[in-house]
């Protein structure tokens, strides 16, 4: 992987809490008449966009969001994933929240695992869809869509001071 540089950014920690601010907007229109959202944010970016959307939605909303992180080794998402906290999703709305979808392999795993559940709907959403998707995997919600080679590679970073950015190498 090529190193990470100022001029690979294509979007900067403005720009991401705009398209989060965004994204929260959409997710309330599409449950405006729930009372309640689950929401699983994916290790570890995904839980913290997965906050953040909630923090927005707190401000605009009293739609009431349970927040769980779903723990997973995206190396091996069929067989690794697990929950933070016990839930009845049952005929519930609930929306799954990653920071790059790459190929769709975690989020169509997540969706599998979650579909056992019984839940009312399943939403998507990240911050970067890639057009790569070799799982057939629709997002719902996202920051920006990128027509990307396979050679290329996305990168989401938090760094020290909670910065986030997204790079293009």
């Amino acid at each position: 992987m090529k190193k990470l540089s100022p001029k690979n950014i294509i979007l900067n920690n403005l720009d991401i809490e705009k398209k989060i601010q965004r994204i929260s907007l959409q997710i309330l229109e599409d449950n405006i008449n729930e009372d309640r959202i689950f929401v699983f944010g994916i290790s570890n970016n995904g839980l913290l966009i997965a906050k953040k959307v909630i923090y927005q939605l707190n401000k605009i909303s009293k739609l009431k969001s349970n927040l769980i992180h779903v723990i997973i080794d995206k190396n091996n998402p069929i067989e690794s994933i697990n929950y933070d906290v016990e839930f009845n999703i049952n005929s519930c709305s609930i929306l799954i929240i990653d920071d790059v979808s790459q190929s769709g392999k975690t989020m169509q795993a997540v969706i599998s695992n979650l579909l056992i559940h019984k839940p009312n709907k399943i939403k998507t959403a990240v911050i970067v869809n890639r057009d790569q998707t070799l799982f057939p995997v629709k997002i719902d919600y996202s920051g920006i869509s990128l027509s990307t080679s396979v050679n290329e590679h996305v990168s989401f970073v938090s760094d020290k001071n909670n910065e986030l950015k997204v790079y293009l190498s």
